[in-house]
């Protein structure tokens, strides 16, 4: 009785191929009075019969479409910006070992909030803002930040981003002898934005960041350098 069954159901989906397949197929309909319209096609025969994006039904007669063809499904909600404000706020780890002057080498945690306008596709800039915490030290850093899409279409959009800037040193410092600085600090990198709604959406990174520091003791300057493997994850609109 079992297997009667299943060789019926599976007759009958051989029977209807057309209504298994085309029910997930996202299609636009070249109607021959000019017109276009767009969504789900849910039947094909005797007539087009289409769901749209709003949930709107439309029936089409063979005789009053032109051309059919089938498109890749696209998330309405998805609006992927060209040009205007932009702004995203990230935060991560900046990894990897580094001896620092007490011979620490704990790994760093990075925040930073930029702010900017994006020209097109290829150039976004902005000014960014942040806090770098490292084991013995705190940074300050405002950047220059330049970034790009690598890709318009879709709702995974890959990026590169270069910043480059000056660090604060905002080390709180009980010793009167010694004395902590700034320095020049850069990044750059590679990206994931995940759209969600409309432009807004997730943003994880990685890439490589730079830190230069001096540590003045007892009138005698010692330069350290940090070096860190940045990897943040954020929002982004």
């Amino acid at each position: 009785m079992r297997f009667i069954i299943i060789l019926s159901f599976i007759l009958l989906a051989a029977g209807s191929p057309q209504v298994f397949a085309q029910k997930s197929k996202q299609v636009s309909v070249h109607l021959k009075n000019g017109s276009l319209i767009r969504g789900r096609l849910l039947e094909a025969d005797p007539a087009y019969r289409l769901e749209t994006y709003d949930k709107s039904m439309w029936v089409f007669q063979r005789e009053e479409v032109d051309t059919l063809i089938i498109e890749k499904s696209v998330d309405p909600n998805i609006l992927y910006k060209k040009k205007g404000f932009v702004h995203y706020t990230e935060l991560g780890p900046l990894a990897m070992s580094n001896r620092a002057s007490n011979g620490v080498t704990t790994s760093a945690f990075s925040f930073q909030t930029t702010n900017g306008y994006k020209f097109n596709q290829w150039v976004y800039t902005g000014l960014g803002i942040g806090a770098d915490l490292y084991a013995v030290q705190t940074f300050v850093p405002v950047v220059l930040s330049l970034r790009g899409d690598l890709t318009s279409k879709g709702s995974k959009i890959p990026f590169y981003f270069f910043e480059g800037g000056y660090g604060f040193n905002a080390t709180s410092n009980d010793v009167d002898s010694v004395r902590f600085g700034g320095g020049a600090t850069f990044s750059a990198g590679l990206g994931l934005k995940l759209l969600f709604n409309g432009n807004t959406g997730f943003v994880i990174g990685a890439g490589y960041r730079f830190q230069r520091s001096s540590v003045t003791q007892t009138g005698i300057e010692k330069l350290e350098d940090f070096n860190r493997l940045t990897l943040r994850a954020g929002f982004s609109f």
